[in-house]
């Protein structure tokens, strides 16, 4: 037995109100851990690069460990981009790797430079004609329900690694649940963080990180999900309930 306990934040108002999104985070946890895990998502909240949040949501559910699907992490690979600009080309590349069209993946990266501000969720896209799938408009699709196993082990392996940023410890947990996706080959992200700048492509058992993927005090960031062409809508939404829906824990990063 656990608990999910996701935690949302803004600025000037709830999201859906209009305020600008400050911070997200979210964990599973033992009962015992609940409280203090609880207390750390409110400080990030409340101090955070994009500002401090007048609006914070936390919710928590009890889980019952027969509801938890147990998946690997990916195999991380890091790529040290000279500027945004190499960085953007390789993460092209990377998609192409994965089985993305070049027409998708070169559509996808418009879209999210395109934006003008930030969504709440990720844009589903065909992964070969480019197409938008999901009708989320700004909210998007976001990914909820998951963690590490084991996350004091797995933030301590990845720190052997050289990864201390918890950017990546939270990232490496999303893009694992999100290429066990019935249907999705590949993911596309950078962060819409002031000071991080570094982005990723997941592809092929994947987590390519990529070292510059935006300017630096950009706030615009975004993902994108690419899912196998000719997919119905009935598969479509079921994609999607098991992206927001389906509790997952992610084995310890080798």
């Amino acid at each position: 037995m656990g608990y999910s306990i996701r935690m949302r934040a803004a600025q000037g108002g709830a999201h859906e109100h209009g305020g600008k999104h400050i911070s997200g985070a979210e964990r599973l946890v033992s009962k015992d851990t609940l409280e203090a895990t609880a207390v750390d998502l409110i400080r990030r909240a409340l101090n955070h690069s994009k500002g401090e949040a007048d609006f914070i949501r936390l919710t928590i559910d009890k889980i019952p460990e027969e509801q938890i699907k147990y998946i690997p992490a990916l195999a991380i690979e890091h790529y040290d981009a000279k500027d945004v600009e190499s960085g953007r080309k390789h993460a092209l590349e990377f998609l192409q790797q994965a089985g993305v069209s070049a027409q998708a993946a070169t559509s996808a990266m418009q879209q999210l430079l395109e934006l003008g501000e930030n969504m709440r969720g990720a844009l589903l896209i065909d992964a070969q004609t480019g197409e938008r799938l999901d009708k989320t408009a700004m909210r998007g699709i976001r990914v909820t329900k998951m963690d590490f196993a084991e996350p004091s082990k797995a933030v301590q392996n990845l720190k052997l690694q050289g990864y201390t940023n918890v950017h990546l410890h939270e990232a490496l947990v999303l893009a694992s649940k999100v290429l066990s996706a019935p249907g999705v080959v590949a993911e596309l992200c950078w962060s819409d963080d002031p000071d991080y700048i570094v982005g990723y492509v997941s592809g092929n058992g994947r987590y390519h990180r990529i070292s510059k993927m935006k300017p630096m005090a950009s706030e615009l960031g975004g993902r994108v999900f690419f899912v196998k062409t000719g997919k119905t809508p009935e598969e479509i939404s079921e994609i999607i309930e098991y992206l927001q829906e389906q509790v997952t824990l992610v084995s310890t990063p080798e």
